[in-house]
């Protein structure tokens, strides 16, 4: 007879997470898992434990003499006994009195906005002016400061060739120069960063006795045509809330399913992509992510992105093998194939759960969410039902009819109608709450998914979802909120390699995050192995993930979500990664020779990196045709597909994303006659010096290296 971990815990009445403990430590029995399987001699061992403590525990109580009633009944009639423990509680309940008598005479006191002292804006060190500056400061403020008529700096950037007005920001550059014609200095003055709730008062301290088990929030991921949505589908009609079965319109991207009384959360993203997007706005929805791989056709590119995703996140991964169904199904295989990833069955001796099942035919759907029941319990997800609610938007709208819509799904709290609420800009009223079926309800609890109307504007997918006191004091927040955004996107940090030596001396960074992508497997695991080796006592290179091909719009996702850097050997980034790149401020680092990219980061992981050349990118040509000239070789017939290409540009061809030359080109023509640039949507002839290996769907890249001053 064989038991699981988790039913002996359920026997003896001990949660998951102590009776692992407790089988490790005292009784000897090595497991990694509450899903591991115990043999006779174990549970042997493990009821000889239980009988040992219990028989202790009866001797203990025969030791305890009895307290004479009548004794005990006057002692506490006429002595009152505060016990060490219990003067903390009696102090907490006198300083709540206190409060409560204070506000009685007074405005209430909560939801201010919390300033963070910062010393005096302006102070004089030997006759000088020191002038503080956060952030973004106005010509007005600034003018203030010095003490200046703000007319008379206007007047002098005016006579610069600067139209600015009294309430125009001024770069701290302009600011120092200015400065200097009054005899004063501008400091930038160190901000602290606190987090939205934080900083708006809005986080309320949980007492341990207020927070309850909550339903797990689930995410389901894996690569395209592996019964992601089947699985999904599949789970929603059988197990639906309520009881109800069959024909379920979804209403909103989640929904609650019921297994043995208690509730799971699913929320139906497209993918491990808007899952990351979801993260690098700073939303950690997710509890317990499910990767879905097809039993007959194992681990595929977006299966390795998943995992790096899941990873990345710090979340528990369950592993759902679907389509076992299949005659040519092989279970093993992906077990086998996960394990390279680092992802190793309980069976084998790892710490991640495989459940065979077929969303089409409905297998095993029951194990897989006792599975997820489980290993929640082990998580012990708790939060606190009765205060104020805090949520996140998953995704929103304008409907022409009703206005605004967000779905959302609850954190903390109860949400009700006549709620005021703010999520990042944007404020608003609950006027409607719609759950996942359709229906209106008064109130939505932790962990359920609702659609809510009263918003005034469209909130930010990822944004967090507070319920505040008042309209004035949400105005005023959203506000705040406004002007912090503003200043955030032109002083938008990232980690370069150029400012990492910076950052290890003034930001303590610990680690160095690495996205790799390599022109093969091989080159991949090369160039892994190489960056591991840089690791010092200081930083450590973390790589989070490593896969063959071109860089694509998901790399630059999850590098923006873990301040990460990407590394390319021997491949390019797409177009539309190059663009979000540039949006989301991500740095890409391309090289086709290994020692080049470990010698660039062993240098900026010591603090010696002087980068001399920048790359800019300038634009991407698309070869139609080939024509062979004789004395002159290959000539392309081509169309500029996005920027510029200069006639002195260096080049590098690219074919299936990968890097097969860098060079410069040889001719630049349209028509018949040479051209100096030519930009996009217009057609040209060019030729490639020292190479004649061109092809029809070849692209050629177009940049131009910039030189660099030197950092000092």
């Amino acid at each position: 007879m064989k038991l699981r971990v988790h039913e002996l815990a359920k026997k003896y009445a001990v949660k998951n997470k102590e009776f692992l403990e407790i089988l490790n430590t005292e009784i000897g029995i090595e497991v990694t898992s509450h899903l591991a399987n115990l043999d006779e001699t174990q549970i042997e061992k493990v009821e000889e434990y239980y009988s040992r403590l219990s028989k202790a525990e009866e001797k203990e109580e025969k030791k305890i003499p009895k307290v004479n009633k009548g004794k005990e009944k006057q002692h506490k009639k006429n002595i009152p006994i505060i016990l060490e423990e219990e003067e903390e509680e009696v102090a907490q309940v006198v300083e709540r009195k206190n409060k409560k008598h204070k506000k009685k005479k007074g405005r209430r006191t909560d939801f201010v906005v919390k300033t963070v002292e910062a010393g005096p804006a302006v102070i004089e060190e030997d006759g000088m002016k020191i002038i503080k500056v956060k952030g973004e400061i106005t010509l007005g403020d600034f003018a203030e400061r010095l003490k200046v008529n703000s007319a008379e700096i206007i007047k002098k950037l005016f006579l610069k060739g600067q139209m600015l007005t009294i309430n125009s920001p001024l770069p701290f550059e302009l600011a120092e120069e200015l400065a200097m014609d009054y005899d004063a200095l501008v400091e930038k003055e160190e901000e602290i960063e606190l987090e939205f709730g934080e900083k708006f008062d809005l986080e309320i301290e949980d007492k341990e006795e207020d927070l309850v088990e909550r339903p797990p929030v689930i995410t389901i991921m894996g690569h395209v045509d592996h019964g992601k949505t089947s699985l999904l589908d599949a789970i929603r009609t059988t197990n639906v809330v309520g009881g109800e079965a069959g024909g379920i319109t979804q209403k909103i991207g989640a929904y609650q399913v019921e297994r043995d009384g208690k509730k799971i959360t699913f929320v139906d993203t497209p993918g491990h992509e808007a899952f990351t997007d979801m993260r690098a706005r700073g939303a950690q929805v997710t509890d317990i992510a499910i990767l879905v791989v097809a039993a007959d056709d194992g681990v595929m590119p977006q299966t390795i992105e998943a995992i790096s995703h899941a990873k990345a996140a710090k979340v528990p991964i369950i592993v759902a093998v679907n389509k076992i169904d299949k005659p040519e199904a092989n279970p093993m295989r992906v077990k086998q194939e996960l394990m390279e990833q680092g992802l190793v069955s309980v069976e084998w001796g790892g710490d991640v759960e495989f459940v065979e099942v077929s969303a089409k035919k409905k297998l095993n759907l029951d194990t897989l969410l006792d599975t997820i029941l489980i290993t929640s319990e082990i998580l012990e997800l708790k939060a606190n039902f009765k205060k104020r609610a805090k949520a996140v938007v998953l995704e929103s709208k304008l409907d022409p009819k009703v206005g605004p819509i967000a779905d959302i799904l609850v954190q903390e709290g109860t949400l009700r109608i006549g709620d005021v609420i703010v999520a990042g800009e944007v404020q608003g009223k609950v006027r409607a709450l719609v759950n996942d079926k359709g229906d209106r309800v008064k109130s939505v609890e932790v962990s359920q998914p609702v659609e809510i109307i009263g918003f005034n504007q469209v909130p930010q997918a990822g944004d967090t979802m507070y319920v505040i006191q008042n309209e004035q004091h949400a105005k005023r927040i959203v506000e705040e909120v406004a002007k912090e955004r503003k200043i955030a996107e032109t002083t938008r940090k990232t980690i370069s390699l150029e400012a990492l030596s910076a950052q290890l001396e003034h930001e303590n960074v610990k680690e160095l995050n690495l996205v790799l992508r390599a022109d093969s497997r091989g080159s991949v695991e090369a160039l892994r192995d190489s960056l591991m080796k840089l690791s010092n006592g200081e930083v450590a290179v973390n790589i989070i993930q490593a896969a063959a091909g071109a860089i694509t719009e998901s790399d630059i996702k999850l590098a923006s979500a873990s301040n990460a850097i990407i590394i390319g050997f021997n491949v390019r980034p797409t177009t539309k990664a190059l663009r979000e790149a540039e949006l989301a401020n991500v740095e890409i680092r391309t090289s086709r020779i290994i020692y080049h990219i470990t010698e660039d980061i062993e240098k900026a992981l010591s603090g010696m990196l002087e980068p001399e050349y920048k790359e800019v990118y300038l634009g991407r040509i698309e070869i139609k045709k080939v024509y062979r000239i004789s004395k002159v070789g290959n000539i392309a017939g081509c169309i500029v597909v996005d920027g510029k290409v200069k006639n002195d540009s260096n080049v590098r061809i690219l074919r299936n994303n990968i890097v097969i030359f860098e060079g410069k080109l040889s001719s630049l023509k349209r028509f018949k006659d040479d051209a100096k640039e030519v930009v996009v949507g217009q057609e040209c002839g060019l030729g490639v010096e020292n190479f004649n290996d061109i092809k029809e769907g070849d692209i050629v890249e177009a940049f131009d290296m910039q030189e660099v001053k030197r950092s000092l």
